[in-house]
């Protein structure tokens, strides 16, 4: 605020020097016309700083352009070989428009993954540059303005028949989020794995491959739903969370 009635001043002091006042604009038409030209110029410059600095506030709030509420990742096997990672996560736009959204996931099998989406439009499979992880991007199907809430939704179809791939789930929290439900299933299982426990940790972002694994807890497989089920709620931003397991023989 304090910018733009620095602005507002610059005007004043322009229009008292040029001696604009209502009677002179009134009085020569030439003059009027020069002053409203300049004070249009004056009033557009300052709406693009506001917009300008507006957005450099926001891109140093919300990085990603948006701040997530909650995320639900799901994965699943009937057979230990075709796996099915789902992923929903409920976000608050905060920029002034937003077409899109980049998602980077760790894949470590050996086959490309297949990609889609129920809620929004899917680009390439790209990969990052001396990282590990992969990313893709999940267009809008019209693009969201500041505050819109959406739901993102991406689903991926695996092919781990070679069991290359490691056994775990993560997430990054980059910004607070209320819950991060995580949910492994394995269908294929038979009694012999029922006493096996799933490990989450975390790891801080900012210290990249220095960072080392904290251990938060320990998840109990439910013999019942064949699954390891895990909430994670309000997480501290700024560290990646996984959840990892024992791979089951099948």
């Amino acid at each position: 605020m304090k910018l733009i009635f620095e602005y507002l001043s610059y005007i004043a002091v322009l229009a008292t020097l040029m001696g604009v006042s209502a009677s002179t604009l009134i009085a020569d038409q030439y003059k009027s016309w020069i002053a409203i030209f300049i004070i249009l110029v004056a009033v557009a410059f300052i709406c693009f700083q506001v917009f300008r600095i507006s957005k450099r506030h926001m891109e140093m709030q919300h990085p990603s352009g948006f701040t997530a509420l909650s995320s639900f990742v799901r994965y699943a096997s009937t057979d230990g070989k075709n796996i099915t990672y789902e992923l929903f996560r409920h976000i608050q736009v905060k920029r002034p428009c937003l077409s899109y959204l980049e998602h980077k996931f760790t894949w470590t099998g050996s086959v490309q993954p297949k990609c889609e989406s129920d809620l929004q439009e899917i680009g390439s499979i790209d990969s990052i540059k001396g990282e590990i992880t992969k990313s893709v991007k999940l267009r809008f199907k019209r693009a969201k303005v500041y505050n819109d809430v959406e739901v993102i939704h991406l689903k991926m179809t695996l092919d781990d028949s070679d069991q290359k791939s490691e056994t775990f789930i993560q997430h990054t929290v980059l910004s607070p989020v209320s819950v991060i439900c995580f949910r492994v299933e394995l269908l294929f299982v038979d009694s012999k794995y029922f006493g096996k426990l799933a490990t989450l940790t975390r790891k801080e972002t900012s210290k990249g491959h220095r960072a080392s694994d904290e251990i938060l807890g320990s998840y109990s497989f439910d013999a019942n739903a064949k699954s390891y089920y895990c909430n994670i709620t309000e997480p501290e931003p700024g560290y990646m969370y996984r959840l990892s397991w024992e791979r089951p023989n099948i």
